[in-house]
């Protein structure tokens, strides 16, 4: 616990208030100073600080926020292209900061800025800690921790500032030696205040949770577990023997539950890239008719797809995920999901066609089918899509495509060379063509200069054995492979290894079509460029001279 090894990391925990409703209010300032609601269906998912003085709490009913605060002004908030915006900014911003950046959902971020504290140690003199201090600091720790929490603290202060001045926004965090103790210690001073945790604190810290609920990462189905046993208090689960901990939850979930109700977290703060999964969910009243299944989803996949485009990734998987109502209990049943990889051709474009949109209702629709028999009465209360996998767009630089083609290079000095290497013909070197692929585009041949028709007869026939043109591909490269290409339109279509075929099948022949030809094509581009590395393995293009050192 007091390894002071465990004592060397400053980690700062930002959390926006009320991300939602401060983004409302900084887009309409006249909604300030008013008790404002965000509203998702019938749900307050939050509400400024003003509502809260009412007593508007977080997923509260709407018609309960009405009865307590009359004056309740309510922005629908489904849409969330400009929390996430206000989101990326924020993080961007931190990024000033620190390299190690890790978002934790829209309105949270970790960061790790033990570097900063150690360049901007030595250049302080006597070190002030800003904020709230959470408990008794008369014994702290000699190693060295001490001036560096105080430290980030000033770093803390002054990252908040920063964040009201260029975004007018307000938050709060939590200064500590690991990623645990700062979350908590966030939530401690809220609103817009800051607090900071020693060591030596930490435990105490802990324990002033109310139950082992409230410890982060703990999980809602461990607490109910360890509820069975009559371990609901955290200082019961830090008295709790290891030994039955390992009996309710398997030995590495004891180990790291354990550690957490101790203090104990070495995990590292991990940058954050892009999401590896864009996903849009929408509960609703029971819904039983197909044709208003398919229709809510339309309006799902077109949401998504605008995300989808403002991240500039193409998904090679599609997930929908169900929530069922069991009229036989009165508990929301669990969620289902189903997912499928689709063909990334049908993001080519821009914008999606209707074309490829309806193609992805029939995945979509298939999908659903396979959770909920729609042949039997069925009350689904919530529908979510999601696109996974992610690969890049493609480069389509058709400037930068010509430069880097795979040929030969003479620099103008060469020609003050030899007449017998001057006599000799430049080689075109191998080119793979890929006769139905998008990428391909057939550039004109290389025409021989006066230099090489100089050379004799035998050393242009030897020369021209390696030369991959149109011309001289074998008839066998010029078809389709023959195991690869479409079968009569009386067969069904092989299934691609990395397609599940159940669903695959029940796809319309079209798709199948789409997808066997994602597939074929990805294959025949693998085998030449396998081929390509095999005969030459140095780069030689016109872009590589260019930049030639």
């Amino acid at each position: 616990m007091n390894n002071v090894n465990d004592h060397l990391r400053t980690i700062i925990h930002v959390d926006i208030d009320c991300f939602y409703a401060q983004v409302e209010m900084i887009k309409n300032p006249s909604l300030m100073n008013l008790p404002l609601g965000i509203q998702q269906k019938n749900i307050v998912v939050t509400s400024n600080y003003v509502a809260r003085q009412y007593g508007v709490q977080k997923c509260m009913k709407i018609s309960d926020a009405r009865k307590i605060c009359s004056d309740l002004v309510l922005v629908n908030g489904e849409d969330l292209h400009d929390y996430r915006q206000m989101s990326y900014n924020v993080t961007a911003c931190l990024r000033n900061y620190s390299d190690l950046v890790e978002r934790l959902g829209l309105d949270e971020n970790f960061l790790d800025i033990t570097h900063l504290v150690k360049e901007k140690l030595h250049s302080n003199g006597s070190i002030n800690s800003f904020g709230n201090v959470f408990g008794d600091t008369s014994m702290l720790c000699d190693c060295g921790c001490t001036e560096r929490l105080k430290l980030g603290s000033q770093i803390a202060q002054e990252i908040r500032d920063r964040l009201r001045n260029e975004l007018g926004l307000t938050t709060c965090a939590g200064i500590a030696h690991n990623k645990l103790i700062a979350k908590i210690a966030c939530s401690k001073n809220k609103p817009n205040k800051q607090t900071i945790v020693f060591p030596n604190c930490a435990y105490e810290l802990l324990l002033s949770l109310e139950s082992v609920a409230n410890i982060p990462w703990l999980g809602h189905v461990t607490a109910q577990l360890l509820a069975q046993h009559n371990i609901t208090k955290v200082e019961e689960l830090q008295n709790t023997s290891i030994d039955l901990l390992k009996t309710i939850l398997g030995c590495d979930r004891a180990k790291f539950v354990r550690d957490l109700s101790l203090g104990n977290d070495l995990s590292p703060v991990k940058i954050s890239g892009k999401p590896q999964s864009i996903g849009i969910e929408d509960s609703c009243k029971a819904i039983s008719i197909e044709k208003e299944i398919e229709e809510k989803l339309r309006q799902l996949l077109n949401r998504l797809l605008v995300l989808v485009a403002e991240d500039g990734r193409i998904p090679k998987t599609l997930k929908i995920t169900v929530r069922k109502y069991d009229k036989h209990n009165s508990h929301l049943s669990g969620r289902e999901s189903r997912q499928c990889n689709i063909s990334t051709s049908l993001f080519n474009n821009l914008k999606m066609t209707e074309v490829n949109k309806n193609k992805l209702i029939s995945i979509i629709m298939i999908l659903f089918k396979k959770i909920v028999d729609t042949k039997k009465t069925f009350h689904i209360t919530l529908l979510g899509l999601s696109f996974t996998k992610f690969v890049e767009k493609p480069n389509t630089n058709i400037l930068k495509k010509f430069l880097s083609r795979n040929i030969e290079v003479q620099s103008v000095t060469d020609f003050a060379n030899t007449r017998e290497e001057c006599c000799t013909p430049t080689k075109v070197a191998s080119t793979s063509y890929v006769l139905d692929s998008p990428e391909f585009e057939l550039g004109p041949i290389p025409k021989r200069g006066k230099f090489q028709k100089l050379g004799t007869k035998r050393n242009l026939t030897n020369d021209l054995d390696d030369i991959e043109a149109p011309s001289k591909l074998k008839v066998a490269e010029l078809r389709l492979n023959s195991s690869d290409s479409l079968p009569d339109t009386n067969h069904n279509i092989s299934c691609p290894p990395n397609v599940n075929e159940e669903v695959f099948r029940e796809l319309p022949r079209e798709v199948q079509v789409e997808l066997w030809e994602n597939y074929r094509q990805t294959k025949d581009r693998d085998k030449q460029l396998i081929s390509r590395l095999g005969k030459r393995t140095k780069t030689n293009s016109i872009l590589h001279y260019m930049i030639h050192k």
